[in-house]
């Protein structure tokens, strides 16, 4: 458990907490910004509560910036995850208005995707795969994969419409 003097004493060091957000480049505009300082706040008090006797304070205060950035990075990366499952469902569901069409319409634009894209959609919307599990399924940098994925999203929405 964190004493509320460790808070207090992470909360000195807001500098500390707002350099390792400004690094993992979450400025004062994001909408989630108060959310993950506070988050920068709990890592930073973390590591003061299980600090090592023998270190200085700069090199706490080296590994407390480290574990602040990791920690605020981890949690972008889940964001981002989460809304990209979100998207993927809102557009898989955008559909012609004529319910007779969906099937003709959904089979002619499948076919005009190319194969790594109908692999990719295959395997993350049919197949229920994660977009992470695809991507080391087909040996692609996730980021690749939810590229692919997003340009084949917009692909068949476009043809769809």
């Amino acid at each position: 458990m964190i004493s509320r003097y460790k808070i207090a004493e992470a909360w000195s060091k807001q500098k500390l907490v707002a350099g390792a957000l400004k690094s993992a480049h979450v400025y004062r505009s994001y909408a989630d910004y108060e959310d993950l300082f506070q988050e920068g706040i709990l890592v930073y008090a973390k590591c003061l509560a299980s600090r090592d006797p023998h270190l200085s304070d700069e090199e706490v205060d080296r590994l407390a910036f480290k574990k602040v950035l990791w920690r605020t990075l981890d949690l972008l990366k889940k964001n981002q995850r989460r809304s990209d499952h979100q998207q993927s469902l809102e557009a898989a569901f955008l559909l012609p208005a004529k319910p007779a069409e969906w099937p003709l319409a959904l089979k002619i634009a499948w076919q005009q995707l190319p194969d790594l894209e109908k692999i990719v959609l295959g395997q993350n919307l049919i197949q229920g795969y994660s977009l992470k599990e695809t991507a080391d399924l087909l040996n692609l940098p996730y980021r690749t994969t939810s590229r692919i994925k997003k340009q084949a999203l917009e692909k068949l929405r476009q043809q769809l419409e």
